[in-house]
Order: C-alpha cells, then structure tokens, then sequence
C-alpha cells in the first residue's frame, strides 16, 4: 500500500469513528511528522478524503474535519433503501456457501450484545453484515457505491451514539436477509434488505429528520 493510501485510512478511520470531530482543523505538519512523512503524501490523503467530503478545503483559511450534514444524511438512507436491496438480490444469486456461513456468524456475535451496552461493536458487526452483502454481490461499481454511502452513515451512526431501539426486531430482520440469501430467494432478500433500511430511515426520521 503507498504511504498516502495507508495514511488516507487512518484518517478515513479517525473521522469516522470520531477520534477527529467534524468541524476540527487539521494540522498538514503535523499529521507529517505523526506518520514520518513530507507533507505531500499527506496533501495527496486529505484531498482524496475531500473527494469523500469528510474533510473540507478552503483556500487561505485551512483544512477542517467535515461537519455532519443531517440533510445527506437523509439522502443517503433514501438511497441506500435500493442499493442495499440489489445488493441483497445479487447475493442471493451470487453468494457461495461459505459467505453466507459468514453472515450467519456475525448474526450470532450480534445476538450475544446489548446494543445499549455495546453500541461500537454492535454498529461495526452491523457494517460487517452489510459488507459481506454487498461483497458477495459481485458487482464492483454497487460494491464502491455503498462503501461510500456507508462512509457517511457509519460515522452519523457513530456521531448521535446510535442504539437500535428494537434489538429483536433487528436481529430478525437480518436473520431473514440472510435466510433469503442462502435459500436463493433473490425477490425476498431484496425484500427482506429494503425494509431493513426501511426501519432504520423511518426510526432516525422521527429523531432526527423532522
């Protein structure tokens, strides 16, 4: 890996996981000396990480952690509602036999949580189910696609400390996609996936998209 793709996602991972907060300025020199490198590899990561919007250039006044827009947020589950659910139909035909042992694993590392307790964990296992979804698609534009969306919403996630207000509901919901996948029941899966975002959007709307 180049030294600026390895330092694009530490970087990626601090602003994701809030170790950067939006709206923090970031100190080109100093970020070269924390990784030991000149300053262009560093310019070269923050400019891709803008391309991404988690960080924002302005010219004469200085780079800064990008702030939260609830808006794109919105956006971006609207979004994902379909993206997620083609993912999910593309599985359902695509999957081999030892992906889906790997979804149903991380159901059963889901089931072992309290979300309230261990809200890190459990929105990582989260992002795991639906990358083993997407992966298992094999569509390399759908995969790219949600990796970017899910850039945005893992750190909004991350950001309100989010905890899935019906645990079961969830850990059915994702039992079914799984089901649907491994059946290769390509309508049900991406049922099964659009009504998962479905909830999500309609439970972060009341709270936070009015």
């Amino acid at each position: 890996m180049k030294k600026n793709d390895s330092i694009y996602k530490e970087l990626e991972r601090r602003i994701i996981e809030l170790t950067m907060k939006p709206g923090e300025i970031i100190n080109e020199k100093e970020l070269a000396q924390e990784f030991d490198v000149s300053r262009t590899p560093v310019r070269e990561a923050l400019l891709k990480l803008a391309e991404k919007e988690l960080v924002e250039i302005i010219p004469r006044k200085g780079t800064y952690v990008s702030q939260i827009d609830i808006k794109k947020i919105k956006n971006t589950y609207e979004i994902k509602m379909y993206l997620e659910a083609l993912a999910a139909s593309l599985a359902a035909e695509r999957a081999t036999d030892e992906e889906v042992e790997e979804m149903l694993k991380v159901i059963e590392e889901l089931k072992k949580l309290n979300p309230k307790k261990d809200y890190k964990k459990y929105i990582e296992l989260d992002q795991l189910f639906h990358k083993l979804t997407r992966d298992a698609s094999r569509n390399s534009m759908l995969i790219e696609y949600l990796e970017n969306l899910n850039i945005i919403t893992e750190r909004f996630l991350q950001y309100i400390q989010y905890v899935v207000s019906d645990s079961t509901w969830y850990i059915e919901s994702v039992i079914l996609i799984a089901q649907a996948i491994k059946d290769r029941d390509s309508k049900k899966a991406s049922k099964e996936a659009e009504e998962h975002v479905v909830y999500f959007l309609k439970e972060l709307s009341q709270r936070f998209f009015m």
